[in-house]
């Protein structure tokens, strides 16, 4: 009988590393990007408040509570968002069902970070020996990766948004107050 060749050829093992590497190092960007934000505007209401308390006759006076209200909340609600960006994905398991059994990537931490390591050395190396649950894990965890990159982003994205949009809305509100 002639045993069907599945190992993993060198290019494909290049463009796995490649694609691991890039998910990473996105990963590393968005957090990056969501702390910038969290550091700004925890400066930002931090500088805020002292003010904003040491000047309330002022602040009042002038009619700018709500450009500053505005401000405060635009910066808590980026804070809130910056955080959840930042935060480790969600621990659920990682797998295919297959008809009747389940299969378990022995690559992603979640699936096996609760498990004994007598185990997790059985899984990992009955996946060795078999290429094609190899090839199924690899693609599995790829995707799951992928998938947690995305949502990591959206949340970014958002996060940028609504201080983008909190920022000019104070502006403005404030241009409007000293105008009228």
């Amino acid at each position: 009988m002639a045993k069907e060749k599945t190992d993993i050829r060198k290019d494909s093992l290049t463009i796995i590393r490649t694609t691991y590497r890039n998910n990473i190092e996105l990963t590393n960007i968005a957090d990056n990007k969501a702390n910038i934000l969290l550091s700004l505007n925890a400066l930002m209401i931090t500088f805020l408040i002292p003010i904003v308390l040491s000047n309330l006759d002022l602040i009042v006076e002038r009619n700018i509570v709500l450009p500053l209200a505005t401000l405060a909340i635009t910066c808590l609600i980026t804070i809130i968002l910056a955080a959840m960006a930042t935060r480790p994905y969600r621990m659920g398991k990682q797998h295919r069902s297959n008809g009747s059994s389940t299969k378990m990537s022995p690559f992603y931490f979640g699936n096996y970070y609760k498990m004994d390591v007598e185990d997790y050395a059985e899984l990992f190396e009955s996946t060795l020996e078999n290429p094609s649950e190899l090839k199924e894990y690899i693609t599995l965890d790829l995707f799951h990766m992928g998938k947690g990159l995305g949502e990591k982003y959206a949340q970014v994205r958002t996060c940028y948004n609504v201080f983008m949009v909190g920022i000019v809305i104070s502006i403005v509100a404030t241009i409007i107050v000293f105008l009228v």
